[in-house]
């Protein structure tokens, strides 16, 4: 009896099927999301493959549709959505959310809210801020522009150069309900065309030519789960440092008057220790001297000792000038430091964390030491240098 028990239990587990299946020719599978919000309705835009587009030598279709819809909720946008769509929008293998800047100011936990009440969609894809509307109508040509490209370039631009950090929505969720954190997002915004030649305007012969290309402009930041402004290149690559988010990047810097150094920053460390009313932030960086129109000579290690305390020097100015903006002018703590203390000292945080904004953050001061290492020195500017 038991063997027919045992028998009958594997059969009924393979003839047993999924509640939510859907036959893969009536799905439409989106590939990325843009939100914003207009008049107290949300507009919705999905970007979806399009089936009709087999292969990338098709020059009469587009490699993906675009659907838009308004609602008082998202759910609402996205079932009128299914109106337009012959097909069920199969939202499993998304890539990319994109928040537009105005919604994004407002409080975005209604967003969150939705996407974790829907057990079809994985939490893994990417989050943005849209410094402007529409951006996935916009980007998304024949020449297949898309959230692919825009997910490449999130993640090319935090290893090789790190003005962004890629944030999975799981890692935005966290943000957005630790209550030590602040959120920080990466930025997109839309840049016109221009000639290189004139620098006037292009005029697009054809319908398909795109009129804007996307541009990644650093991070943004919130206080409260509200957008408050962006960070530059340069500080958003500075927050990566500190928060140890960097990979590989480059450091330029006025080395001479009117003329620059550069280096490749090919390994960062970053040790914060918070205590006695000091936030104390220590970096270790390895890197390649990759372009110098400075006059050094190079074949000396007192040179190279001279240029690295340049890097020092630069470095810490600049990252200490970064966190008192944020912290005495904006008074936001972008950099997670109320968390670090949570973590490492918990009886101080438990003293703090309700003065922490209106009294005990301002009060801290900030020492950088920053400790570079030049791996490799000479380049053949030196011996045209030693011409000069």
């Amino acid at each position: 009896m038991n063997k027919i028990l045992l028998l009958i239990i594997p059969i009924s587990l393979l003839l047993t099927g999924c509640y939510d299946y859907k036959e893969i020719n009536s799905i439409a599978i989106a590939s990325a999301t843009e939100i914003t919000k207009e008049n107290g309705e949300y507009i919705t835009t999905i970007q979806a493959i399009n089936p009709q587009a087999p292969n990338k030598t098709t020059v009469t279709q587009a490699p993906f549709v675009i659907y838009s819809e308004k609602g008082k909720t998202l759910q609402e946008a996205y079932r009128k959505i299914l109106l337009k769509s012959s097909r069920f929008i199969y939202s499993s293998h998304l890539q990319l959310l994109i928040i537009n800047e105005e919604l994004a100011k407002e409080d975005i936990t209604e967003i969150i809210d939705f996407y974790i009440r829907n057990p079809s969609i994985r939490t893994e894809f990417y989050v943005a801020i849209g410094k402007d509307k529409n951006i996935l109508k916009v980007i998304t040509p024949i020449d297949e522009i898309s959230s692919a490209s825009i997910k490449e370039s999130i993640e090319t631009n935090t290893k090789y150069l790190g003005s962004v950090s890629k944030v999975t929505f799981n890692e935005f969720v966290n943000m957005t309900i630790n209550p030590n954190l602040e959120i920080v997002l990466p930025t997109i915004e839309l840049i016109e065309k221009e000639e290189k030649s004139t620098g006037e305007k292009i005029e697009n012969t054809e319908d398909t030519e795109p009129k804007n290309y996307y541009k990644l402009t650093g991070l943004a930041y919130f206080k409260n789960n509200k957008l408050k402004g962006y960070l530059t290149t340069e500080e958003s690559r500075n927050y990566n440092i500190i928060t140890n988010n960097i990979k590989n990047t480059i450091i330029t810097y006025e080395c001479q008057k009117d003329k620059y150094l550069t280096t490749e920053i090919t390994s960062s460390k970053s040790n914060i220790d918070i205590s006695n009313n000091f936030i104390n932030i220590s970096i270790k960086l390895t890197g390649n001297l990759n372009e110098s129109l400075c006059h050094y000579e190079l074949k000396k290690e007192s040179t190279i000792d001279k240029i690295e305390n340049e890097i020092n020097t630069h470095l810490e100015k600049e990252l200490t000038n970064n966190i008192n903006k944020m912290k005495d002018k904006y008074n936001i703590d972008a950099y997670g430091f109320l968390d670090n203390i949570y973590k490492h000292d918990y009886k101080t945080y438990k003293k703090i964390k309700a003065s922490w904004y209106t009294d005990t953050y301002k009060n801290y001061k900030v020492n950088v030491s920053v400790d570079t290492e030049l791996v490799e020195k000479g380049n053949s500017m030196e011996e045209i240098n030693e011409k000069s």
